[in-house]
């Protein structure tokens, strides 16, 4: 194939391939740059109805584009050269499988004759996120066989059907690119295709389901907004329990969110009488923050039932009698709900606002991270999102929020601590956003806040330092205090100040509560706010109030 005609297959290829892609939803991609990528790079930002975000670390800008994904479940496409840029994407990749985030990973690779010899910048790409990805492919090396159109078609076509609907998540494609490596940028032609019509896939039950006496509703994270199903859940027969992550919260009257308090606390008998009075479990979405609100269901003995958004069912913390696949809302309208006798309603709202009213009464007795979080969310304005890091945030915020008036989000797919300051970021671009996050968790992805700088993105930090991993203070491996500060407590004795005036952030440090006001947790910009405390006193004062909820809970008459 002379020059010419290879750049002419070239620029089909990939000018084709980033139309066809646009037309089936993706309309932002996050490019990380590199030379084998170049006419992938190049497709992506000359098409007119694409937006590209230019993020130089692989690993963070996958997070990123999680991010952008996050807020609506929109398609977000990533782009990267050969090599160990590629594998940089995987730990977003596996974020985004157990979230059901649609991501496309547009990989460059080395053409099929530079692999497995030594060639420079070449490793094993085929497949390389088998582990996590719904759809894999690789493309032919660009030519002009006619057979070309129909196939980029049909691999887009394939790929499409993962990024909606029952069966969303990450994608694959790989795309192997000879030199010489420059399309020619006149073919805007090329981009002719307008956007396709998303298919809402909807799945309900053929027959009706009865289920009869008092149930339990519990409603972890879902794509969709569940605001319109409240008047189906507000009955007297079922009692609505909502993981932080679930924005129905804010809107459903009596829904208890304090589940985590409750089941750490209950002693036997009360659990007994649950089992007694509850006739069935309705699990919705994904599993619940609260792990004493999974060890309750994994013990329990009463039939559950599980309505899933997608066909890769969750069914931890144990498999349900019967789980239904679809679109929530329907599936709920399917639902007979008819009641009979007393159930546990009463007692647990009851409960539920018992242990605000005492959080609230005495909360101003400490000044620990819990107070903290306390004061960050009542002084957060209801219009502005909080993103929680893994590990102690999210748990304090479940705890410590009692208006239940902010959109709350976190990255719980894979529960881990990477990648969380880029994927707020990217979901900053999109509503006006407050991450919360602990001195190790910042560290980890200190390298996502560029792109702040970059694209000049506001958000609120809010970094909890207390020089270390804090959530290890309340495990077992505490009891081991010869090796817990050297393998667990992992001081970083780090300043967050020279990482603001690094990536020109605001900085401001406090130790006092009161420093927490309306005006600083409303304030424009790109904020970081360091917040020290100490590990020690910290799990002192969470132990604490929590034998204070637990006096609470256990007053409740059997």
């Amino acid at each position: 194939m002379n020059p010419s005609d290879h750049q002419n297959a070239l620029t089909y290829q990939v000018f084709t391939l980033m139309d066809l892609l646009q037309s089936h939803g993706v309309q932002e991609i996050v490019i990380s740059p590199g030379s084998r990528s170049t006419p992938l790079a190049l497709a992506a930002e000359l098409h007119p109805d694409i937006h590209t975000h230019i993020h130089p670390d692989e690993r963070s800008a996958a997070f990123f584009a999680l991010g952008l994904a996050k807020l609506e479940h929109s398609p977000v496409g990533l782009i990267c050269t050969s090599g160990t840029a590629a594998a940089n994407y995987l730990p977003a990749i596996a974020e985004a499988d157990l979230s059901h985030i649609p991501l496309l990973a547009l990989t460059a690779d080395r053409p099929h004759e530079l692999r497995d010899v030594g060639a420079p910048q070449a490793i094993n790409q085929r497949d390389m996120y088998r582990n996590y990805v719904r759809y894999y492919t690789e493309l032919p090396i660009a030519d002009v066989h006619e057979s070309l159109p129909n196939l980029l078609e049909t691999k887009v076509m394939q790929c499409a059907q993962y990024l909606r609907g029952l069966e969303m998540g990450p994608v694959h494609i790989n795309i192997p690119i000879r030199e010489p490596l420059m399309p020619d940028m006149t073919r805007t032609d090329l981009f002719f295709r307008t956007p396709k019509a998303l298919t809402q896939y909807r799945t309900v039950p053929e027959a009706g389901i009865r289920l009869d006496g008092h149930g339990i509703v519990l409603i972890g994270e879902t794509v969709e907004e569940l605001d319109a199903v409240a008047p189906i859940l507000d009955r007297d027969n079922l009692t609505v329990i909502t993981d932080p992550r679930q924005h129905i919260r804010r809107n459903l009257a009596g829904a208890i969110t304090h589940q985590d308090l409750i089941f750490n606390s209950m002693h036997p008998e009360q659990f007994e009488r649950l089992e007694r009075e509850v006739d069935f479990i309705v699990r919705i979405g994904e599993p619940l923050t609260s792990k004493a609100t999974n060890k309750f269901l994994a013990q329990s003995g009463v039939p559950q039932y599980l309505i899933s958004e997608h066909q890769i069912l969750k069914t931890f913390p144990v498999a349900p009698k019967e789980a239904f696949v679809g679109t929530i809302s329907e599936i709920l309208k399917s639902i007979e709900f008819s009641s009979g006798g007393t159930g546990p309603k009463a007692w647990l709202t009851a409960l539920d606002a018992r242990i605000s009213k005492r959080i609230e009464k005495y909360i101003a007795d400490y000044d620990d991270e819990g107070r903290f979080m306390y004061e960050i969310i009542r002084h957060t304005p209801a219009h502005r999102a909080v993103f929680l890091s893994n590990s102690m945030p999210i748990r304090d915020g479940e705890r410590y929020d009692l208006d239940n008036t902010q959109r709350i989000y976190a990255n719980r797919g894979a529960n881990g601590i990477d990648g969380v300051v880029s994927t707020a970021l990217g979901m900053a671009v999109k509503t006006p956003l407050t991450l919360v996050i602990g001195d190790i968790a910042l560290y980890h992805d200190m390298n996502g806040l560029i792109m702040s700088k970059l694209e000049d993105i506001d958000i609120n930090i809010i970094v909890f330092n207390n020089n270390g991993g804090g959530i290890f203070s309340f495990l077992p491996q505490n009891d081991n205090q010869e090796h817990f500060e050297r393998l667990f407590g992992t001081p970083l004795d780090l300043d967050f100040r020279h990482t603001a005036e690094l990536y020109n952030f605001n900085y401001m440090h406090t130790d006092k509560i009161a420093d927490i006001t309306n005006g600083l947790m409303n304030q424009k910009g790109r904020n970081i706010i360091e917040i020290k405390t100490d590990r020690v006193t910290n799990a002192a004062s969470h132990q604490d109030l929590r034998r204070q909820i637990e006096d609470v809970v256990k007053s409740v008459e059997i």
